[in-house]
């Protein structure tokens, strides 16, 4: 597999008598939808490679400063060699840097500068960036994670965790956790207390990693759902990485393979039962065979049923048929987030292929969880996103494609002339699964007698 690219970026932590800026990014971003953050984004090919003219900047890297100036100029309105030029920022400083973790495709390498401030801006947040934004401690903002009440990549809670403990710090260095991948399954928090580990899954193209989650307060079950190591040596990575944990049973959302691979070794290993719906049972039998789960104590879940605890609220089950007549979805009491296995994708689409998918259900489930309106949704497969906006955009398109292929299927076109038509310039190798789409949205339109 090669290396990740590393995308560098830039970031400004705007400092005024104990209170610092941060905001939250819009929900329907690409990038960290609804994340809390500071100003900032990533350098731009165009960005000069020059010293930057205004004093105070031009001790810094040319580009990164050239970057930083245009990132607060776009997203805040903010002039910032004005502010120089006019006392309001008194100092400039490289405060520390951090690399992402090397489980995406595309690393930022982030350079976050410490400005100084002697009176407060009054900026002009961008709304097509910005939600919402605001002055506020590191400890207030790390209390808000801590709540379970923001998302937050781990590189911004580790600058704001060392200016709390050292206010007036500049220069805190790297703050890049060490991971060693050769021994361990990386593992991070984006939520409080929603600890996932991408483990590297035999999955769906492109995608590479399964995200299995570990859900548990103390003194509640702790719980590990979807474990699907893509080898033994993936497994043992796996096992090393869990030792700290006692962990009281393995949750499958659904029988695909790339969310159970290994969990019969695993669950031996652990002695632990496994926890899944009655059809993600038998599915899987059918699949692999009867002693599939020999010597592993298989424990049936259904709607309602109580998992364990997250911040003292009770975890249930929810049943959620469409991707897989199965699959079950996980979330708190107060809805702050809903973990929806394969629901839908960070990237790409979903397939719903018969015989366990179903269009009609798809649909269905979709209208659910966006009625139900959960804060945050916990994906199989990418990152963690506020808000329903990709559940709601996932069926508007959906409905689109539907709307696309009835009006060609009832003007006589074949269902591979529906597919030239409908999945133009899709990647060759996954047209199979797009043809499977499509005689999931025919099935449906011929019982609800559209054609």
């Amino acid at each position: 597999m090669p290396p990740a690219k590393i995308i560098e970026s830039v970031a400004a932590v705007f400092c005024y008598q104990g209170e610092i800026f941060a905001l939250r990014r819009q929900p329907y971003l690409q990038a960290f939808p609804g994340y809390e953050s500071f100003p900032g984004g990533k350098i731009d090919r165009d960005d000069p490679d020059l010293p930057h003219p205004s004093p105070l900047l031009r001790e810094w890297d040319g580009k990164r400063m050239h970057a930083l100036v245009r990132e607060v100029r776009e997203e805040l309105g903010y002039d910032l060699p004005a502010g120089i030029a006019s006392g309001q920022v008194k100092a400039v400083h490289y405060l520390a840097k951090a690399l992402a973790p090397p489980v995406v495709a595309a690393r930022f390498f982030l350079h976050v500068f410490r400005i100084d401030l002697e009176t407060r801006p009054v900026f002009s947040a961008d709304p097509g960036e910005i939600a919402d934004c605001f002055w506020k401690t590191p400890r207030q903002l790390l209390d808000s994670f801590e709540r379970g009440d923001a998302l937050m990549v781990p590189p911004l809670r580790w600058v704001l965790q060392a200016l709390e403990r050292d206010p007036q710090g500049v220069a805190f260095g790297d703050l890049s956790p060490r991971f060693d991948e050769d021994r361990f399954v990386i593992s991070f928090e984006q939520l409080s207390d929603v600890r996932i580990l991408p483990v590297p899954s035999n999955t769906f193209p492109p995608v590479k990693r399964t995200n299995a989650f570990l859900l548990g307060d103390p003194g509640a079950p702790r719980i590990l759902v979807d474990p699907s190591p893509e080898s033994p040596q993936v497994l043992e990575k796996l096992l090393r990485t869990l030792e700290p944990e006692t962990l009281s049973a393995l949750f499958l959302t659904h029988h695909h393979h790339d969310h159970h691979e290994h969990v019969p070794q695993l669950a031996r290993r652990l002695g632990v039962p496994v926890w899944m719906s009655d059809d993600t049972r038998e599915r899987i039998l059918k699949k692999y065979g009867s002693d599939y789960f020999t010597e592993v104590r298989l424990e049936i879940r259904r709607e309602g049923d109580e998992l364990t605890r997250w911040k003292g609220e009770t975890v249930r089950v929810f049943e959620i048929p469409g991707h897989d007549a199965g699959q079950l979805a996980l979330a708190p009491e107060s809805l702050r987030w809903f973990l929806v296995g394969d629901l839908i994708q960070g990237a790409g689409t979903v397939v719903i292929a018969a015989p366990e998918g179903d269009m009609a259900a798809y649909f269905g489930t979709l209208e659910r969880i966006i009625a139900l309106d959960p804060a945050v949704i916990l994906p199989s497969h990418g990152a963690p996103m506020r808000g329903t906006h990709r559940l709601r955009e996932t069926l508007r398109h959906r409905r689109e494609r539907e709307e696309a292929i009835h009006r060609l299927f009832v003007s006589g076109k074949t269902k591979a002339e529906i597919l030239d038509t409908v999945y133009q310039g899709v990647d060759q190798q996954l047209l199979p699964f797009a043809l499977l789409n499509i005689e999931s949205h025919l099935v449906k339109l011929r019982r609800e007698g559209r054609i």
